[in-house]
This record gives structure tokens, sequence and C-alpha cells, in this order.
């Protein structure tokens, strides 16, 4: 439990300092991998265009054969933050798997409409839950993560089921954007000759 009165920086004792460098370590950490992965999540083209001469087949491809491990990555990242940060008595494992669902599928929903706004979406709950874990650290119990953990096997069907249907909706979002090209054609940046 972190303490309500804030020692002096100049006599520190080293149990005190580095129980404070592990905890800067921690967050510093922690902010920097959610810094990639949400910026990487909030993008709605999750891979870069192919510039190959059968393009669309090798974007089909993309989508369809290395999407589901981005996918998942994606789920079970999103898993782990609240698996390891929610409070323990609030939520069931299976409840964490459908939320952390619900997250993701938002997150790839708005990420087609504008991606300032999937990005906003995507950092705003790993940042709240760490808010929320500094100023109550009951949040964190190393025995609940490790039973919600050994517990996963047991959701391992859910889970199957939550990666599955986040598949199933980047596919529909890409055939939707695809089909809203071919009706309303992409505006392409013309090249400017220079004057002569």
């Amino acid at each position: 439990m972190v303490s309500t009165q804030w020692p002096n920086l100049l006599n520190l004792d080293p149990e005190t300092f580095i129980a404070l460098a592990y905890l800067i370590i921690m967050i510093a950490v922690y902010s920097i991998a959610i810094y990639h992965f949400y910026r990487y999540i909030a993008r709605r083209d999750c891979f870069k265009e192919s510039k190959r001469e059968h393009k669309k087949a090798v974007g089909f491809c993309k989508y369809f054969f290395l999407y589901p491990f981005v996918a998942m990555i994606f789920y079970l990242g999103f898993s782990g933050i609240l698996i390891a940060l929610t409070k323990t008595e609030t939520y069931t494992i299976y409840e964490i798997l459908s939320l952390s669902f619900a997250v993701v599928i938002a997150i790839r929903i708005t990420a087609y409409y504008t991606e300032e706004l999937s990005k906003d979406l995507a950092k705003m709950l790993p940042f709240a839950i760490l808010g929320v874990f500094l100023v109550d650290t009951s949040y964190f119990k190393m025995d609940m993560v490790h039973t919600r953990i050994s517990s996963l096997p047991e959701n391992l069907t859910d889970i199957i089921q939550f990666l599955l249907l986040i598949i199933i909706v980047e596919w529909i979002l890409r055939i939707s954007l695809n089909v809203r090209y071919a009706i309303f054609p992409k505006k392409e940046e013309k090249d400017i000759e220079p004057k002569t």
C-alpha cells in the first residue's frame, strides 16, 4: 500500500528509493507499451498498402491470413490489462473477456470513421485503469491475477468466439470500405508538374 505521507527525497533510505524507482520504471514501461499499442490498433489500415503488381490480392491475403494474429494481439493485450488491473471482486473472467471484446470492436469501428477518435478511445481505457490503480493499489492483487490467468483455459471457447467475431467484424468493415470506394472513388492526389 502506498503511504499517504511523502518521504523527503533527500533522505531516502535504500528500500524506499528502490520501491520508488520500481514504481517509476513500471509506469514508464506501461505508458510506452500503451503508446505503441494504441497507435497501432487505432489505425484503419493495419498493414501498409502493397506496391506490388497484384496489390488487391496481396491486401486480401494480409487481412485474411495475417489479421487474425493481429486481432489476437489486440484482444489479448486489452484482456491482459483488464485481468491485471481491474478490481478483483468487480468482474468475472468472462465479463473481462466480454469487455475487452467490446473495446476492441469499438476501436476498430471508430478507426473506419476517424483515426483520431479511435486513438482517443484506444488510450482512454488503459490510462484510466492506470490512474485508478495509482489512486487505489488494492485493485491489483497478484494472487487474484494468478487465479484469473489459471481460469483462462476454462474460457478458451469464449476467447476463440470473441476472436472470430473480431475478425468477422474487421472483414465486414474492409468490405464496406471497398464497396464505398467502388461507389464513391477515392480522390487521388494529382502530381503537380513543375513549370518550365
